[in-house]
């Protein structure tokens, strides 16, 4: 197999690295991190927050690289697990941050490690996410926890649809739209 082929100069800057390869997405068609940071400043934690940016401009690229180029069918329906893992990242990451601020304007600190499970039963009692959202996030989490290759009771060139990542990008996007509000 292929090994990654990093390019970088001594007198460029990180944006600047594999500027000798071929451009895959028109300048601007993936939007930076901070314009996420922005859109999630619900998310108190700045580390938080900057991570969050940052898995959401993988999840653009990731839409944009489906959208724009031919996928073969196994390839697709891997890319559409990947996807789905990481929104479930970012909601686990999201409901971590908004759980703990909620706890703490209770004076109450919550233990750091809770699963993503209690946090998302934690979120619905908290009333930050409502019944469809707390089913919609369970349904997520179990996906999620199906990704290791010894637990997949499918195969995976057909484990995973469009349908159903689409499905969780709109879950997404109605979350956050929610809370910005």
């Amino acid at each position: 197999m292929e090994l990654l082929q990093k390019t970088t100069s001594e007198n460029k800057g990180l944006e600047e690295d594999s500027s000798d390869k071929k451009e895959l997405f028109e300048k601007g068609r993936i939007h930076p991190a901070n314009f996420y940071k922005d859109e999630w400043s619900f998310i108190d934690d700045p580390r938080t927050r900057e991570n969050i940016a940052y898995h959401i401009q993988y999840l653009e690229f990731c839409i944009c690289l489906y959208n724009q180029y031919a996928i073969y069918f196994t390839i697709e329906s891997l890319l559409c697990k990947n996807i789905m893992a990481t929104i479930a990242v970012i909601i686990e990451s999201a409901l971590f941050d908004m759980v703990n601020q909620a706890g703490k304007k209770a004076n109450f600190n919550f233990d750091e490690k809770r699963d993503f499970l209690s946090r998302i039963d934690m979120a619905f009692d908290m009333e930050l996410i409502d019944m469809d959202m707390k089913d919609a996030f369970h349904d997520l989490r179990k996906l999620r926890n199906r990704i290791h290759l010894s637990g997949a009771e499918e195969r995976e060139y057909s484990a995973y649809s469009v349908e159903e990542a689409n499905k969780y990008i709109k879950i997404l996007d109605k979350f956050r739209e929610i809370n910005v509000t």
